[in-house]
C-alpha cells in the first residue's frame, strides 16, 4: 500500500491521479454551487495549480519539514481565480474565497486520507490539520490581497473625485469668470458710445457670475454633505434641488426602510446615484430625471431614468462622465450596475447591492 504521507509535488506538465481526482471533484462542487470560480478561460489549469500547491504544502507539513515558502502574489490568488479581465480587475470577495476553501477541504480530505488504515486516527488527524493549515494560510493571503485591492480602488476613487472637482472648477467656474471679465471689458468699451449695449453687457456679466457662484455652491455642498448625517433620501433630494435647473423636472421615490442599510452601502449608493443624475444633467439634455430606491430584505435596488438623448453603450467612449467609478463602487460591495441606453431613447441606470453580504 502506498504511503499516504509521501505525496510529492506534481510536475508542471502533468497531474498525479490523486491531484487529477481532486481537481475534477473541486470543479464539480464549484459548478454545483454556481460559483464564479468554476468558469472562465484556463480554469482547469488554474485549479490544478492550486491543488498542486496545497498537496505540496500538506506533504511538507505531515513530514515534519518546513512548509514550502509561499509566493505572496501567486499564492494569494489561490481562491481568487482569474476568470476574465473584469473580475480579475475587481478581485474576488472574501466570502467567495472562504466558500471555495471550505469546498476544497471537504473534497480533498476523504481523498488524501483514503489510503490510511481505518484504525489510524492519529494519521487522519495529522493530515486533516495539515490540510486545514495549508488552505487557511492561503485564504488569509487572499483576504489581504482583497484588502489591498479595496484600498487601491478607494484611493483611485478619491483621486477621481478630486480630478472631477478640479475639472468642474476649470471648465465651468473659470469659464464663467472669463466670460464675466470679457463682458465687463465690453461694458467699459460701450459705456460712453452705446449705453443700451453697455447695460446688456453688464446683465450678461451678472448672469455669468451667478452661474459661477451656483457651480461653486454646488461643489461646496457635495464636499460638505454626508449621507450618515442627513440620510440617503434627504441628501439625494438636496443634491437634486441644488443642481437640477428649473426647466427640468425630477422625482425621487423611496420604498422600504433606508435605515437598515449599512453606512458603507448608503454612502456608495448615494455616490452612484448622484453620478448617474449628474451624467444625465450634463450630457443627456433631458426634460426630466426620475430616481427610485427600493430596499428589500437583503438587497437594495435603485434606478435613475432620464428621457434625454441617450447614447450607444457599445461606443468605446462610453467610459466618459464617471461611468467607471459607478461600476467600481457597486462591485466593491458585491453589487452591480446595468446601463440601458440607445441614441434618442434616454438612459436607464439600474443598481443592485446585496447589503446583507456587503457587511460580511
Amino acid at each position: 500500500m502506498a504511503n499516504p504521507y509521501a505525496m510529492q509535488p506534481v510536475a508542471e506538465a502533468e497531474l498525479s491521479s490523486m491531484a487529477r481526482e481532486i481537481v475534477e471533484a473541486f470543479q464539480h462542487s464549484l459548478r454545483q454551487q454556481e460559483s464564479d470560480l468554476a468558469t472562465g478561460p484556463d480554469v482547469l489549469a488554474q485549479l490544478a495549480a492550486q491543488v498542486q500547491a496545497v498537496l505540496s504544502d500538506v506533504a511538507a507539513r505531515v513530514s515534519m519539514t518546513e512548509a514550502p515558502p509561499m509566493d505572496l502574489v501567486g499564492e494569494a490568488r489561490l481562491f481568487a481565480v482569474d476568470i476574465g479581465a473584469d473580475r480579475a480587475r475587481r478581485g474576488i470577495h472574501p466570502v467567495q474565497s472562504l466558500r471555495a476553501a471550505t469546498t476544497l477541504f471537504e473534497v480533498m480530505l476523504p481523498i488524501i486520507t483514503r489510503g490510511l488504515p481505518a484504525t489510524d486516527s492519529a494519521g487522519a488527524l495529522r493530515l486533516s490539520r495539515a490540510l486545514h493549515e495549508a488552505i487557511m494560510a492561503r485564504v488569509a493571503l487572499a483576504s489581504l490581497s482583497y484588502v489591498g485591492f479595496l484600498m487601491e480602488k478607494l484611493q483611485a476613487s478619491r483621486q477621481e473625485e478630486r480630478t472631477r472637482i478640479a475639472r468642474e472648477l476649470h471648465d465651468r467656474v473659470l469659464h464663467e469668470m472669463g466670460l464675466t471679465l470679457h463682458r465687463l471689458d465690453l461694458h467699459r468699451h460701450y459705456a460712453d458710445r452705446d449705453p443700451e449695449q453697455a447695460r446688456a453687457k453688464i446683465d450678461s456679466a451678472i448672469e455669468s457670475l451667478d452661474e459661477a457662484v451656483r457651480t461653486v455652491r454646488g461643489l461646496s455642498a457635495e464636499l460638505r454633505r454626508s449621507v450618515g448625517e442627513y440620510g440617503l433620501e434627504r441628501t439625494l433630494r438636496g443634491y437634486l434641488e441644488a443642481n437640477v435647473p428649473p426647466p427640468i423636472q425630477f422625482s425621487l421615490v423611496t420604498n422600504g426602510d433606508l435605515k437598515v442599510l449599512p453606512p458603507d452601502v448608503l454612502e456608495e449608493l448615494y455616490l452612484i446615484l448622484r453620478e448617474a443624475a449628474r451624467n444625465a444633467l450634463r450630457h443627456a439634455a433631458p426634460s426630466r430625471v426620475d430616481i427610485a430606491v427600493d430596499v428589500g430584505d437583503n438587497a437594495v435596488a435603485a434606478t435613475v431614468v432620464d428621457d434625454g438623448c441617450g447614447f450607444d453603450t457599445t461606443d468605446p467612449d462610453r467610459a466618459r462622465g464617471g461611468l467607471p467609478s459607478m461600476f467600481e463602487r457597486a462591485l466593491l460591495l458585491h453589487g452591480q450596475v446595468e446601463l440601458i441606453s440607445a441614441p434618442g431613447q434616454g438612459t436607464r441606470v439600474e443598481v443592485r447591492i446585496p447589503f446583507a453580504e456587503a457587511g460580511l
